[in-house]
């Protein structure tokens, strides 16, 4: 296989990158100059030691010598909430919309409807170790699951749900869902700001 199809294969592995717009990504850099071409690589060769995932929260964020995020490390953020998402860009969306300003979770994906290891294909155990510390200091009350309103979304939710149901039970705390704002079938890193603030604003518990 030569370079030109190497590379078309590697943009296929992208999230929705089909075989023809893989082509059209090579084209493009073939198109452009040696200044970009050296930029995009020292850009991409430098991703992985300039940004770290937060050690509370798992997403991801520019190095500034903590193991923790701004999100997380601010002391003016409230403790009662704790809010789980399905990936970084659903929390960029809701922290976008100014309508959230307790902590976040991202699982690092969702969980397939015909999936039989589901807790291998989000970070399940992360989370519960977390609820589970917040629940014993006494700080968290409730978890909102903001997933996308489709199929893997909301089998996601309904697991999440199963696994937390213990720890919620044993310490009294709320699982709520997103309500109404977000249409069926949507994804939340999509949804505009006042859509997101409708659906927080009418949680199901």
């Amino acid at each position: 296989m030569d370079s030109f199809h190497k590379l078309a294969d590697l943009f296929r592995e992208f999230p929705g990158i089909g075989p023809r717009q893989a082509k059209r990504f090579v084209y493009f850099l073939l198109a452009r100059d040696s200044t970009f071409l050296s930029e995009l690589v020292r850009r991409i060769g430098t991703l992985q030691s300039d940004i770290a995932e937060c050690g509370s929260c798992r997403r991801f964020f520019q190095k500034r010598g903590s193991p923790l995020c701004a999100a997380c490390a601010d002391p003016n953020r409230s403790d009662a909430e704790l809010i789980v998402v399905a990936k970084d860009t659903d929390l960029d969306a809701i922290e976008k919309s100014g309508s959230f300003s307790g902590r976040y979770f991202v699982l690092g994906g969702t969980i397939p409807l015909l999936e039989k290891k589901s807790s291998q294909k989000i970070r399940s155990k992360e989370l519960i170790q977390l609820t589970e510390k917040k629940a014993k200091a006494g700080t968290l009350h409730e978890i909102i699951l903001a997933l996308s309103a489709n199929p893997d979304g909301e089998h996601t939710a309904d697991e999440l749900r199963k696994m937390l149901s213990p720890i919620a039970k044993q310490y009294s705390l709320t699982i709520a869902t997103l309500g109404r704002g977000l249409s069926t079938g949507s994804e939340l890193e999509y949804a505009d700001s006042e859509t997101i603030r409708s659906a927080l604003r009418n949680r199901s518990k």
